[in-house]
């Protein structure tokens, strides 16, 4: 496909495990990383991006297990 990034896993988790990792959009260019959320859209901001895509980066060796529930209605 044109224009889509594959990333990998284990290679963020060596640079950015334990940091929330925000690209300019979903599986996009990394545009800032921090461990402090704020921090990092700062550094978003900075670079133009206003709504970048956000994912935490969990530390290499850690085993994690999510459940998300989303509703639309009120």
């Amino acid at each position: 496909m044109i224009g889509m990034v594959t990333i990998s896993i284990a290679k963020l988790q060596e640079k950015y495990g334990g940091m929330y990792v925000l690209t300019d959009k979903p599986d996009g260019k990394i545009v800032a990383a921090s461990r402090n959320l704020k921090k990092a859209f700062s550094e978003a901001e900075k670079k133009g991006i206003a709504r970048p895509a956000v994912r935490y980066v969990e530390p290499k060796g850690t085993i994690a297990i999510y459940e998300v529930s989303l509703s639309l209605c009120e």
